[in-house]
């Protein structure tokens, strides 16, 4: 079957995670040589367990949210298509057989057991995001465009060289975009904003960074 992944939507905001990492790590390392040389003033109030544990619970939490975009992914084949999401443990399985239409908008890709539904904009009977903590990949979601339209071809090549086939098997493929969302100039600024906070994250390192070589140069 071809898989349908997601690739983190910018550089600069896996950076961000692990920048915050860095700081947490930093901080605790502040904290654990105040307490080693009993810094007066500092470590007599110091909850060193407390603090330890809520910077763990920090970089875990950023550390899974710079694998987001690994938890859910797809895989189809000429029949059916498969949306999983691993964290959950779920799946939803949808064959194409049951689609009249299908389109590809900003969001996702959106199939509909008829076409009157799709120009209601009624809720699709099934729904692939585009993003998913991260974007969906370029190659990958081309090729199952392609897929789609292939489908269409075939169905129509069918219908007109038989005359007899069935109206259920009748298939539509729209797109609404030329530029495939969060790959478009838009998207740069986001990236770009990301770029920042990182760049704040690790102007604020130098503050614990410091402390670190202040406290190894007296002790």
């Amino acid at each position: 079957m071809c898989k349908i992944t997601y690739h983190y939507s910018a550089l600069s905001k896996q950076a961000w995670f692990y920048a915050g990492i860095l700081y947490l790590l930093l901080t605790s390392l502040v904290y654990i040589l105040v307490a080693a040389y009993k810094v007066e003033g500092y470590y007599e109030q110091l909850n060193l367990p407390l603090i330890l544990a809520a910077n763990f619970i920090g970089m875990i939490f950023f550390f899974l949210l710079s694998l987001g975009h690994l938890v859910c992914y797809s895989e189809y084949d000429e029949e059916k298509i498969i949306y999983k999401n691993r964290l959950l443990r779920r799946e939803k399985v949808f064959f194409f057989k049951d689609a009249k239409a299908v389109i590809f908008d900003k969001r996702g890709v959106k199939f509909y057991s008829d076409e009157q539904s799709l120009m209601n904009k009624e809720k699709p009977s099934f729904y692939l995001p585009f993003f998913r903590d991260g974007k969906i990949e370029s190659l990958q979601i081309n090729a199952f465009f392609k897929a789609m339209k292939d489908r269409e071809a075939r169905l129509a090549a069918a219908e007109n060289g038989s005359g007899n086939i069935q109206p259920a098997s009748r298939f539509k493929v729209y797109k609404t975009f030329k530029v495939l969302p969060g790959y478009g100039r838009k998207w740069k600024y986001v990236s770009f904003a990301y770029a920042c906070l990182t760049l704040l994250v690790l102007l604020n390192c130098s503050q614990p960074l410091a402390i670190i070589m202040g406290l190894l140069q007296a002790f």
